[in-house]
């Protein structure tokens, strides 16, 4: 049993940190939390009370998977204090005392995150920035979208859902009439735009494509353009489900139809990940330079 423990010990000695150096890591995160309490606490609350904040409740294990495939650059950060990460937890504490004394959620929001992030850089430097820093990225996604921004994307697709799901449904034979962001089909209304815009699963869409994009090698160029098309990878996977779940909406049984539109909401994460690979063959048919190592485009 002493072996394993000699080994751990000897490993970490190797990487520059002993226990207290971690000990204190820990407590100093604790405490950068615990200063932003209430910013955490209402980050908590909107994941699991907005349906379109719940992706949320995805962000932590998104972060652990990619800090997890790149744990082998650990042996890279050593216990190196920097007066960076000091800065960091000031730039944080003060982006939550504004955000308290105009109430802008969004800077409480932030400022919890960077000073979280400030407590392990001040321990660190910047090198565990520089080799896990998708992770930190991925921490950004815990804020939650302000009402302001989040209307301006709704009505825009609520708009562009209904008008596209009226000319697709009489296209194929299925009488439908529309007013407004409303559909009767059957003569049974149909709150398209509410239901369906997309809004509570677009954020898990763009979350899923950071995580695809981050988890393989792929050159800065091409991680840039796929991240570029997650908006248009959300938009295509959202008018797939949209017929269809129209269409049960209008001829089944309320209760079927809510089933079906959520487990159609749920599969849109998939096919974004199907869409993207498409995106990525279809470069690699091009010729184009895709990987960062050329072994593993062949």
């Amino acid at each position: 049993m002493t072996r394993p423990a000699q080994t751990v010990a000897a490993r970490v000695a190797r990487h520059g940190w002993t226990t207290s150096q971690f000990a204190l890591l820990g407590l100093l995160v604790l405490a950068a939390a615990w200063a932003c309490l209430p910013a955490w606490q209402d980050i908590f609350r909107q994941s699991i009370r907005r349906s379109d904040a719940g992706y949320i409740l995805l962000v932590l294990p998104v972060a652990a998977y990619l800090f997890w495939i790149r744990r082998s650059r650990a042996k890279f950060v050593r216990c190196r204090p920097s007066a960076w990460g000091t800065l960091a937890v000031l730039i944080g504490l003060t982006f939550c005392w504004y955000g308290d004394e105009v109430d802008l959620q969004v800077a409480r929001h932030v400022g919890a995150i960077v000073t979280v992030a400030g407590a392990i850089l001040a321990m660190t430097g910047l090198e565990a920035l520089r080799q896990f820093g998708a992770v930190f990225l991925t921490l950004l996604f815990l804020v939650p979208v302000p009402g302001v921004f989040r209307t301006r994307i709704a009505i825009p697709l609520q708009e562009g859902a209904t008008a596209f799901t009226d000319s697709v449904l009489n296209l194929i034979g299925v009488t439908s009439q529309r007013a407004g962001a409303v559909l009767t089909i059957h003569g049974t209304p149909i709150a398209v735009g509410e239901a369906c815009d997309g809004m509570r699963m677009v954020f898990a869409l763009v979350l899923v494509v950071f995580a695809f994009v981050f988890s393989v090698p792929f050159r800065p160029t091409t991680r840039i353009v796929l991240i570029a098309l997650s908006p248009l990878v959300a938009l295509i996977c959202n008018i797939v489900r949209l017929v269809p779940t129209a269409i049960v909406y209008g001829f089944a049984e309320p209760a079927t139809a809510e089933q079906v539109h959520d487990i159609a909401g749920w599969l849109m994460l998939p096919l974004a990940l199907v869409l993207l690979l498409g995106v990525v063959r279809l470069m690699r048919w091009l010729d184009l330079p895709v990987f960062r190592w050329r072994m593993l485009a062949t």
